[in-house]
Parts: structure tokens; C-alpha cells; sequence
């Protein structure tokens, strides 16, 4: 994955940003929380899942992952940002806990480049593992096209469902 010469290209790299065909991915700070929790909001809404959180809530939520293990990445293309990734790294592996790409920026390669992109540079050589929520079969597909397999099956309980595991 080389380095475009493009001008949106040239100036993510004077700024030190990876670039992937035209795409940059740069780890985010706390600055970035409020953007980080909008786009969360819009992969709840996507994957179909339950959320009573508000927006507040959400974002008090990302800062929270932030302070306590999760490292976070965002995507940008261009001056757009259009996704953004959440993992933490664990003993025996790096958990990935959201995968998000804006709608618009979906079934072009996207998700593909970033995540060979992650796992070549930010964690290489390290077994990956992550959740997709049940009867969500284009997620999982994408998944599978990228090598993984079904490795278990999590089940959950919660006395306030409208709460529970929200991603």
C-alpha cells in the first residue's frame, strides 16, 4: 500500500499521517471524543442495535474507553473524516470493540485497506478478535472476506436490556 502522490496525499504526510490510496488513518486524542461519539451514535444505528444513550452519555462513554485501555484511530479522507476504529490491547490479542465506516464510504475498499493497514502497522503479528451482532450477515461476510472464522458464540444478559452492551 505505497504512498499516493496526490496533493491531499502530500500534505497528510507533512503532517505525518499514514496515507493508503488517498486514505489517512492517525490516532485520536481527546479532542477527538465528541467526533469519535457521533460516529459510535451512527454505528449503533447502523448495526441496528439498542441504545437509550444520549449523546452526552455516548460521549462521556468514549472518554471513558479512551482513559482505561482503548486506543482509537480515525479515517480521513481528503478533509473528510470517514471512519474510525476502537481497540484495546490485550494480553493475548487486540480486541476490536468498533469498526466504522461512513455509509458513503462502504463496499469500495475502505474497511479492507484500513484494517491491512492496522494489523501491518499498529499491531503486527498479533491474533485479532471481535464481536459482530447477531443477524448482522454483511458484516460478518466482510469479516470472513478478510480471513476470520466463527470462534465462539457470547451470550448476554442484562437486567435493563434497553442498556445492555450497547457497541
Amino acid at each position: 500500500m505505497g504512498l499516493q502522490t496526490t496533493a491531499a496525499a502530500a500534505r497528510a504526510v507533512r503532517r505525518g499521517y499514514p496515507v493508503i490510496d488517498a486514505i489517512r488513518v492517525r490516532p485520536a486524542s481527546k479532542v477527538d471524543v465528541p467526533i469519535l461519539a457521533a460516529m459510535n451514535r451512527e454505528l449503533i444505528t447502523a448495526e441496528g442495535g439498542p441504545s437509550t444513550l444520549s449523546a452526552g452519555q455516548l460521549t462521556s462513554r468514549m472518554a471513558a474507553f479512551l482513559e482505561h485501555g482503548y486506543e482509537a484511530h480515525l479515517v480521513e479522507s481528503g478533509d473528510d473524516l470517514i471512519g474510525y476504529v476502537l481497540v484495546r490491547r490485550d494480553v493475548d490479542h487486540v480486541f476490536v470493540r468498533q469498526f466504522y465506516v461512513a455509509p458513503g464510504q462502504r463496499r469500495g475498499g475502505v474497511g479492507r485497506r484500513v484494517f491491512a493497514w492496522l494489523t501491518e502497522k499498529v499491531f503486527p503479528g498479533q491474533r485479532v478478535v471481535l464481536q459482530v451482532r447477531t443477524g448482522n450477515e454483511p458484516v460478518v461476510r466482510f469479516w470472513e472476506s478478510l480471513g476470520f472464522e466463527v470462534s465462539f458464540t457470547a451470550l448476554e444478559w442484562s437486567p435493563q436490556p434497553d442498556e445492555a452492551q450497547v457497541r
